[in-house]
């Protein structure tokens, strides 16, 4: 039934079967991946926060955790939600009852949820009049989210897949709250989408029903340690300021200033910035389709943001394919580029790919602005 299913499909449109043949091939890749392969630092940081969270469940936001990497240790802060402390847990029950290493089992879900990522991608694009079979072809195989799920090992694309998910479900505010509220529970940067869902409804009952959606998951799910020590939560998730002076702006204000009094100032100033330029970004460009509006405050985010990781690079990689085959090859090579780089050949991160894959990002950032601006006035999306 599904083999047949799957036939008259492709009669249809003659891409489903190549989509559903790369999609398999990078799943196996990603799995093989997680299989055989330690991962990167991160992966070493979560065992120890599992160990903390099993000695002394909410603590672990006081102790932080030990991250090992080549050249040695430092202990990072656990700046992550409360609910992410349970998906831990599951992770840990998962690897103890199956026998399976927990690295292993953390990447493999990471790397099935990018499955569902794929196919709530497929169906926004086309809703919205924007799918490109070719571009979405290159998005299934952009090295960033490959390499992030199936090696790295950290929750970011579980976090796309949600903001995804509730712009596919954008006319059911009680559901995009909810995809939308787990996305918060598993980071806090989707807050930077938040406005633009908002005013995609017209009635403030609707506004207000989404919001209330959203802060309900975002309280089931962070309890009980929201009870048991929300100075602590809070002090984590919410001043959690990540690493400046590696990336873009933040790295050349470090190179020209280092790190003195002048640096933090001017790093926090532009962090400011770059929020209120985000809300009025939200704000101008309402009439737009949503998954425009996403890939234009993820691409600006990611472009002027002070602090980066490159863990980061899976949050640009479902946008790039409402703006073609072109840009969305070269955004792909080059971020792949840099992150095979730094992952298997060299962690120097003096490497002139990073800066080359900053340059792509504006790149990129500067024709989501052209896009969205265009004269050209866009159908009315809101709800």
């Amino acid at each position: 039934m599904g083999d047949r299913l799957v036939l008259m499909q492709s009669r249809r449109n003659p891409w489903i079967i190549p989509f559903v043949a790369v999609t398999i091939g990078t799943l196996v890749l990603k799995l093989f991946l997680a299989a055989t392969t330690t991962g990167a630092a991160d992966i070493s940081l979560w065992k120890d926060f599992l160990a903390r969270v099993n000695e002394c469940g909410v603590c672990v936001y006081k102790t932080g955790g030990v991250m090992l990497y080549p050249g040695g240790s430092r202990v990072n802060p656990f700046n992550h939600p409360p609910f992410i402390i349970h998906f831990m847990r599951l992770i840990g029950f998962i690897a103890t009852h199956t026998g399976l290493a927990f690295e292993t089992v953390f990447r493999s879900v990471t790397s099935l949820v990018d499955v569902g990522s794929a196919i709530v991608l497929y169906h926004l694009a086309k809703r919205e009049g924007l799918f490109r079979p070719a571009a979405f072809l290159l998005y299934l195989l952009a090295p960033a989210t490959i390499i992030i799920s199936g090696y790295h090992g950290n929750t970011d694309t579980v976090m796309i897949f949600f903001v995804l998910l509730a712009a596919l479900l954008i006319s059911k505010p009680w559901l995009a709250g909810l995809a939308f509220g787990i996305a918060l529970n598993i980071k806090l940067v989707p807050i930077v989408f938040l406005l633009a869902f908002v005013l995609k409804y017209d009635a403030w009952r609707t506004k207000l029903m989404f919001l209330g959606v959203i802060a309900g998951v975002i309280a089931l799910g962070s309890l009980p340690f929201l009870l048991q020590d929300p100075v602590a939560i809070a002090r984590g998730v919410l001043g959690y300021s990540g690493f400046s002076g590696r990336w873009g702006l933040s790295r050349a204000l470090f190179v020209s200033l280092g790190p003195s009094e002048t640096y933090q100032i001017a790093t926090r100033l532009s962090a400011y910035l770059l929020l209120l330029y985000l809300l009025y970004l939200s704000w101008k460009t309402t009439s737009q389709p949503l998954l425009n509006q996403l890939g234009l405050l993820a691409f600006t985010f990611l472009a002027f943001t002070p602090a980066w990781g490159t863990n980061y690079m899976a949050w640009l990689d479902p946008f790039p394919i409402v703006l073609g085959v072109g840009p969305s090859a070269g955004y792909y090579l080059i971020s792949g580029a840099m992150l095979y780089y730094l992952y298997f050949v060299s962690d120097d991160e003096s490497t002139r790919l990073i800066a080359l894959c900053w340059i792509a990002v504006l790149v990129l950032t500067w024709l989501f602005l052209k896009r969205t601006r265009s004269k050209k006035k866009p159908a009315d999306h809101t709800v």
